[in-house]
């Protein structure tokens, strides 16, 4: 009886250490997972960041006019005002 008595306990012993291990590798791997998850997210912020600021860029170049380029420009202004000129000598 004290064989078996020694055997159990010498089996929980084990069987304790191994859960102990296990556990403590499974918690490792949970926390893993989430800082992956974190740094997923964080860069999933970023490119939806990078995604939003690249439609504004494009929605800025869609209301670019050569008006709008030039404007407050003293060359360019005379420029203009000579093709305007030359245009309504041309209608005459």
């Amino acid at each position: 009886m004290l064989f078996v008595r020694n055997f159990l306990n010498k089996f929980k012993e084990g069987f304790a250490k191994n859960y102990d291990l296990a556990s403590r590798k499974f918690k490792t791997a949970i926390e893993e997972i989430d800082k992956t998850i974190d740094h997923l997210q964080k860069t999933k912020d970023a490119l939806l960041s990078s995604e939003n600021n690249l439609r504004i860029a494009n929605n800025k170049t869609e209301d670019l006019t050569i008006k709008k380029l030039t404007r407050g420009n003293p060359t360019m202004s005379a420029k203009f005002a000579e093709l305007s000129d030359t245009d309504e000598n041309k209608e005459k």
